[in-house]
């Protein structure tokens, strides 16, 4: 079958060269089934427009696009009208109603991809409006079309909202193996440590995440303060965000500068140094949707401490060598106690190549259009 994979989302998801992508991830597993694949990636970057073949079944396609804050609208022209089916990560995207129509129109099966439904600005203004205006758009597909639910929470958040349970299947989002480094454990830990700027002896803390108010930066600066100097403690930050400012504030208030580094962006190619170099990796978020820097650390065998949300109750879920944290004070504890062994973070990385590939979700998808090419 001749396939898309279509994302409008146009923050931070799947920004090219930064980011374990989930509609490559997607895609590969999809072209290694046999089937054709273009995928349909919106930029606000002009110099980023290109198309890429990532092997003779997998075309990505990053084009610019109309857009109205993280939500674009792809313009009818962009889309292939021959596609067999078309796989939309969608969420809250309020230009859904214009995708779904036009491959309604264009006998495409339509498979809209969700992981939650409600706005991450929770109590603001901002958020009140979004989920208004989602309510009286992409709410009303939802109601009449099948959907793939990431987990459970979504499928039930979906249910909540007055879609029929049976038009809600679960397929849980993946890991792209395809693009890690599978010698990691070859590697000089303490060279790595000194090339980011550590010492050969510290015990680096390490977050993958936006400083905005949903990741918690500033809580998460708080619990390194308590105990910096339990461990000889480092914290390695790799994100930006709207709660920089404050942060770099409050580092100099704490005199914290020589023992917190923040890195805008790394590359995806150099990622894997900072899993490999890190000891733990701390999770702040309390409505973290799926985490996917949570699994990678865990493939990088770097324990991972994590508050408990929709996806890292899934990942993480009887992981040895990482902990699922109810209280900030939970993962304090668990970075104060001894290290987990080697043979429980081996264990847990194997578990995380085996239980959460692509390949479930390109199942489901193709599941899809048989499904509804029979109705």
């Amino acid at each position: 079958m001749k396939l898309g994979i279509l994302c409008t989302m146009m923050k931070r998801f799947g920004i090219k060269g930064f980011y374990n992508s989930q509609e490559i991830g997607l895609g590969r597993a999809l072209s290694e089934m046999g089937h054709t694949v273009i995928v349909y990636k919106g930029t606000k970057d002009k110099s980023q427009v290109e198309t890429i073949e990532i092997n003779e079944r997998l075309t990505v396609k990053y084009m610019t696009m109309p857009y109205f804050v993280a939500h674009g609208w792809m313009p009818n022209h962009l889309i292939d009208p021959d596609l067999d089916g078309l796989f939309c990560f969608s969420d809250q995207q309020v230009f859904l109603p214009h995708v779904a129509g036009w491959c309604k129109r264009h006998g495409i099966v339509f498979v809209p991809y969700v992981g939650t439904t409600y706005s991450l600005y929770v109590n603001t203004l901002r958020g009140k409006i979004m989920d208004e205006v989602f309510a009286n758009t992409t709410l009303r597909v939802y109601k009449h079309t099948p959907i793939l639910a990431k987990t459970e929470a979504a499928r039930q958040e979906l249910i909540n909202l007055g879609v029929r349970p049976e038009l809600i299947s679960i397929a849980p989002v993946g890991l792209d193996v395809g693009v890690l480094k599978h010698d990691f454990q070859s590697c000089d830990r303490a060279a790595l440590k000194r090339e980011l700027g550590f010492e050969a002896d510290d015990v680096i803390l390490c977050s993958v995440a936006r400083l905005e108010d949903d990741k918690r930066p500033l809580e998460l600066l708080e619990l390194f303060r308590r105990v910096q100097d339990r461990k000889k403690f480092r914290l390695l930050i790799v994100g930006k965000g709207q709660l920089r400012a404050q942060m770099d504030e409050k580092i100099r208030e704490y005199s914290l500068e020589d023992k917190v580094k923040i890195l805008d962006r790394v590359p995806y190619d150099s990622m894997w140094k900072i899993y490999t170099a890190s000891d733990y990796y701390v999770n702040m978020s309390e409505v973290e949707i799926f985490g996917m820097a949570i699994m990678e650390a865990v493939y990088y065998h770097c324990s991972v401490a994590a508050r408990r949300a929709i996806g890292p109750s899934l990942t993480l879920k009887d992981m040895r060598g990482h902990c699922l944290c109810d209280t900030d004070a939970d993962i304090e504890a668990w970075l104060t106690s001894d290290y987990p062994s080697e043979e429980a973070l081996t264990e847990s990385a194997d578990r995380v190549v085996e239980d959460f590939s692509w390949k479930p979700c390109a199942r489901a998808f193709i599941g899809q259009i048989e499904a509804q090419r029979t109705r």
